[in-house]
Protein backbone atom coordinates (compact mmCIF):
# COMPACT_ATOMS: atom_id res chain seq x y z
CA UNK A 1 0.00 0.00 0.00
CA UNK A 2 1.31 3.44 -0.95
CA UNK A 3 1.48 6.13 1.72
CA UNK A 4 1.14 9.88 1.22
CA UNK A 5 4.58 11.50 1.71
CA UNK A 6 5.58 13.38 4.86
CA UNK A 7 5.47 17.01 3.70
CA UNK A 8 4.57 20.35 5.29
CA UNK A 9 0.99 20.65 6.49
CA UNK A 10 -1.51 22.29 4.12
CA UNK A 11 -2.83 25.78 4.77
CA UNK A 12 -5.94 25.35 6.91
CA UNK A 13 -8.25 28.37 6.89
CA UNK A 14 -9.10 30.00 10.19
CA UNK A 15 -12.17 31.93 11.26
CA UNK A 16 -10.46 35.25 10.60
CA UNK A 17 -9.14 34.20 7.19
CA UNK A 18 -11.79 32.00 5.58
CA UNK A 19 -10.99 30.72 2.13
CA UNK A 20 -11.22 27.54 0.14
CA UNK A 21 -7.91 26.19 1.44
CA UNK A 22 -9.82 23.27 2.92
CA UNK A 23 -13.13 21.70 1.93
CA UNK A 24 -14.87 18.47 2.87
CA UNK A 25 -17.86 16.95 1.09
CA UNK A 26 -19.89 13.83 1.77
CA UNK A 27 -21.80 12.42 -1.19
CA UNK A 28 -25.39 11.49 -0.44
CA UNK A 29 -26.34 8.06 -1.71
CA UNK A 30 -30.11 8.43 -1.41
CA UNK A 31 -32.47 7.09 -4.06
CA UNK A 32 -35.94 8.59 -3.91
CA UNK A 33 -39.20 7.99 -5.69
CA UNK A 34 -42.40 9.99 -5.45
CA UNK A 35 -45.63 7.99 -5.59
CA UNK A 36 -48.84 9.00 -7.36
CA UNK A 37 -50.21 10.12 -3.99
CA UNK A 38 -47.16 12.40 -3.63
CA UNK A 39 -45.49 10.33 -0.90
CA UNK A 40 -41.74 10.18 -1.08
CA UNK A 41 -40.04 6.79 -0.70
CA UNK A 42 -36.31 6.86 0.01
CA UNK A 43 -33.52 4.35 0.59
CA UNK A 44 -29.74 4.38 0.48
CA UNK A 45 -28.20 3.47 -2.89
CA UNK A 46 -25.07 2.16 -1.18
CA UNK A 47 -24.03 1.32 2.35
CA UNK A 48 -21.20 3.86 2.33
CA UNK A 49 -21.26 7.62 1.83
CA UNK A 50 -18.03 8.69 0.13
CA UNK A 51 -16.11 11.65 1.54
CA UNK A 52 -13.94 13.98 -0.54
CA UNK A 53 -11.42 16.54 0.67
CA UNK A 54 -9.53 19.40 -0.89
CA UNK A 55 -6.39 20.89 0.70
CA UNK A 56 -4.23 23.79 -0.41
CA UNK A 57 -0.58 24.54 0.18
CA UNK A 58 0.71 28.10 -0.18
CA UNK A 59 4.43 27.90 0.67
CA UNK A 60 5.62 24.37 -0.08
CA UNK A 61 9.40 24.02 -0.17
CA UNK A 62 11.23 22.75 -3.26
CA UNK A 63 12.06 19.48 -1.45
CA UNK A 64 8.46 18.86 -0.35
CA UNK A 65 7.23 19.79 -3.83
CA UNK A 66 9.62 17.27 -5.42
CA UNK A 67 8.43 14.52 -3.02
CA UNK A 68 4.80 15.32 -3.75
CA UNK A 69 5.30 15.47 -7.51
CA UNK A 70 7.15 12.13 -7.55
CA UNK A 71 4.39 10.54 -5.45
CA UNK A 72 1.64 11.92 -7.72
CA UNK A 73 3.41 10.51 -10.79
CA UNK A 74 3.59 7.13 -9.02
CA UNK A 75 -0.10 6.89 -8.07
CA UNK A 76 -1.86 9.33 -10.43
CA UNK A 77 -5.63 9.19 -10.10
CA UNK A 78 -5.65 5.41 -10.51
CA UNK A 79 -3.97 4.00 -7.39
CA UNK A 80 -5.15 4.18 -3.80
CA UNK A 81 -2.96 5.14 -0.88
CA UNK A 82 -3.03 5.67 2.86
CA UNK A 83 -3.47 9.31 3.89
CA UNK A 84 -3.87 10.97 7.29
CA UNK A 85 -6.37 13.81 7.32
CA UNK A 86 -4.70 16.82 8.98
CA UNK A 87 -8.06 18.01 10.35
CA UNK A 88 -9.23 14.93 12.27
CA UNK A 89 -5.96 12.92 12.42
CA UNK A 90 -7.69 9.80 11.06
CA UNK A 91 -6.15 7.60 8.40
CA UNK A 92 -8.13 6.96 5.22
CA UNK A 93 -7.63 4.94 2.04
CA UNK A 94 -7.99 7.50 -0.75
CA UNK A 95 -7.04 8.34 -4.32
CA UNK A 96 -6.41 11.68 -5.97
CA UNK A 97 -9.53 12.98 -7.71
CA UNK A 98 -8.11 16.08 -9.36
CA UNK A 99 -5.16 17.00 -11.52
CA UNK A 100 -1.77 17.98 -10.14
CA UNK A 101 -1.45 21.74 -10.65
CA UNK A 102 1.04 23.81 -8.65
CA UNK A 103 2.57 27.23 -9.24
CA UNK A 104 5.86 28.59 -7.92
CA UNK A 105 5.58 31.91 -6.08
CA UNK A 106 9.06 33.31 -5.49
CA UNK A 107 10.32 33.51 -2.76
CA UNK A 108 7.53 31.79 -0.75
CA UNK A 109 7.53 28.44 -2.59
CA UNK A 110 5.01 26.25 -4.35
CA UNK A 111 1.26 26.83 -4.20
CA UNK A 112 -1.46 24.40 -5.24
CA UNK A 113 -4.45 22.29 -4.27
CA UNK A 114 -4.92 18.52 -4.12
CA UNK A 115 -8.25 16.73 -4.07
CA UNK A 116 -8.69 13.36 -2.35
CA UNK A 117 -11.62 10.93 -2.52
CA UNK A 118 -12.29 8.03 -0.20
CA UNK A 119 -11.97 4.59 -1.77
Amino acid sequence: MNTFPEIAAPNISSASNCSESFTENIADSTISTTTDANYKITRPRTTKMISTWSFSWVALSDNDYALLKTFWKQVGKFASFSWTNPIDGQSYIVRFSGDFSFQHNHPAGWQGTLKFEEV
